[in-house]
């Protein structure tokens, strides 16, 4: 913590100096040794359970901004409070978070601010910007300037695990490392934004200076209007053009398929009524008939049909039916229940006639 109160007025930490923690009103300790950067410790833990011990990347970026926007304290209508990092005077909190955040936690966050800015320590883990790293290398990218590019392997980065899912803002801070994006792009100067989107992870990159600049110079809501208005709109854009190729596309396939169901029919009629024909030429008796029927089906439906080995196959299997105790009427209803729609639904002559054999020999 770098203020507390004496006598109601915000102080920092030197040696001897007493003070009271801003939100809780528990004493605090003056922390000023040669290795750490002088700060407050509580004597007992805060009643803010939000508050984190301070780290020299968090005051760093406090420092970046005026003292007067520095660990406010922010209530909301419930009177409930919290100390934010930073806020400024349009009443924008800029959370600096360096530890592990749990999600149940930063969407209570999220509720509680309201106008809420992230600012998140990408080199905590050694491994973090190994992964992003990755992401960015297999990204796809939307457009360029602004930069955006559609994240599908958001599974292998734990920052965008972690962060890729809230309602606020979000950028990732990795100091001084270097984070390369094709074979042009190279820069440690640079926030990574992870776009909040409801069916998709986008990110951008930012000017770490510029954000810095912005944020001090310009009314805090513009800071908005810079950073996401360009993207958003270019992302609409986007998606509307997807969506327009994907309808187009399902237009296309919706006839192909129509078109595919009006051939399937007319060769269907064609058969029917080719095979109607023969057997009324012929006034054969109705088991006869449903024979000539099939083999009608399979002459339009299989190239390498067989009329002799389709006629002597249909024909052992009728007398297989004759054998095991049917009927005549009861072998025609065998052929419209049975042999028929597998004729119609067989895949080629091979299947078809395997199938009528093995029927053949079950019985």
């Amino acid at each position: 913590m770098k203020f507390a109160l004496f006598n109601d007025e915000r102080i920092e930490a030197n040696k001897g100096a007493k003070g009271v923690c801003p939100s809780c009103g528990s004493e605090l300790i003056a922390k000023c040794g040669e290795v750490y950067i002088h700060h407050w410790a509580h004597k007992k833990k805060c009643d803010d359970h939000w508050w984190e011990n301070e780290t020299e990347w968090h005051r760093n970026w406090k420092n970046q901004f005026p003292e007067e926007w520095q660990e406010i304290i922010h209530r909301d209508k419930s009177g409930e409070k919290h100390i934010a990092d930073v806020k400024t005077s349009e009443g924008w909190a800029i959370e600096f978070q360096h530890s592990y955040l749990k999600p149940e936690e930063r969407r209570s966050r999220d509720n509680f601010y309201n106008k809420l800015i992230w600012v998140v320590d990408g080199t905590r883990r050694p491994t973090d910007i190994e992964q992003f790293q990755k992401v960015l290398n297999e990204a796809k990218t939307v457009f360029h300037e602004p930069l955006l590019l559609d994240v599908n392997y958001s599974e292998d980065c734990r920052l965008i695990q972690e962060w890729g899912a809230g309602k606020s803002m979000v950028l990732i801070d990795f100091g001084n490392s270097e984070v390369t994006y094709s074979d042009e792009y190279s820069s440690n100067e640079d926030l990574w934004l992870i776009y909040p989107s409801n069916d998709e992870t986008y990110i951008s990159s930012f000017s770490r200076n510029s954000f810095i600049e912005l944020l001090n110079h310009t009314n805090s809501d513009e800071v908005l209007s810079k950073l996401i208005n360009p993207i958003k709109k270019e992302l609409e854009d986007h998606k509307a053009k997807q969506e327009k190729k994907k309808a187009k596309q399902e237009k296309k396939k919706a006839r192909q398929e129509e078109m595919k169901i009006i051939a399937e029919k007319k060769q269907k009629e064609r058969a029917e009524k080719a095979t109607k024909e023969f057997l009324k030429k012929m006034g054969r008796k109705p088991v006869d008939q449903k024979v000539a029927y099939v083999i009608g089906i399979c002459r339009n439906r299989f190239n390498d049909f067989d009329i002799k080995v389709a006629s002597t196959t249909l024909n052992s299997y009728v007398k297989a039916l004759n054998k095991f105790g049917y009927s005549d009427e009861q072998i025609v209803d065998e052929f419209d229940i049975k042999v028929i729609p597998k004729t119609i639904k067989a895949n080629n002559w091979t299947e078809w006639k395997n199938l009528i054999e093995l029927w053949q020999s079950s019985k």
